[in-house]
């Protein structure tokens, strides 16, 4: 692999795409779960034209996995503040707005699947979105990316503590969401 590696530092096309081509997935993985299925092609591109660009400067102190992830984070990242920036705009000339984009969906229906299960799925992503970005990023890196917390700590450029008390008081937070979302807990009222 490093000779692969080699070759694509110095340039050589073909052993980038052998290299990071099957890296594609996690990818697009991790830009639908920031910025939605809609632009997580756009980013996956981005991703990948900026790692093209980055490569030679790549020293191999976290796995081309991590260091993937953490140049598609950043790329969502300026998609969004992009996006918000052009709201701003538009609410600001008068236009009419385009609606916020709710959490992509993470889980794929399927036909034989219970009608509590698409409710769950739905009270989930109704609560990650309620979750501040650093605990929401943190707990999808892990549980749906399946990254270790050396590589989330390596993708969010923060230290592995931070991840495991963000993944902690996460989880915590969003069971807390959960809870007070699900009809007939206390103090809400079923329909």
């Amino acid at each position: 692999m490093s000779s692969l590696l080699d070759q694509a530092k110095s340039g050589d096309i073909e052993a980038f795409a052998r290299l990071f081509e099957p890296l594609r997935g996690n990818v697009f993985a991790v830009a639908c779960r920031l910025v939605g299925a809609q632009d997580a092609d756009d980013v996956v591109m981005d991703t990948f034209l900026k790692a093209w660009k980055a490569l030679p400067g790549f020293r191999g102190g976290s796995s081309l996995k991590t260091w993937l992830a953490r140049i598609a984070r950043n790329a969502c990242l300026d998609r969004m503040r992009r996006a918000q920036a052009e709201r701003t705009d538009s609410l600001a000339s008068g236009d009419a707005a385009e609606p916020p984009r709710e959490l992509a969906d993470p889980t794929v229906s399927t036909p034989d699947e219970t009608v509590r299960s698409r409710e769950m799925a739905g009270v989930l992503r109704a609560a990650l979105a309620r979750l501040d970005e650093a605990h929401r990023t943190a707990l999808q890196l892990r549980f749906v990316d399946d990254l270790s917390y050396a590589e989330i700590a390596a993708a969010t450029g923060v230290h592995i503590g931070t991840v495991m008390s963000r993944l902690f008081n996460g989880k915590r937070k969003l069971r807390a969401i959960v809870e007070a979302m699900e009809p007939g807990t206390p103090g809400e009222t079923a329909p």
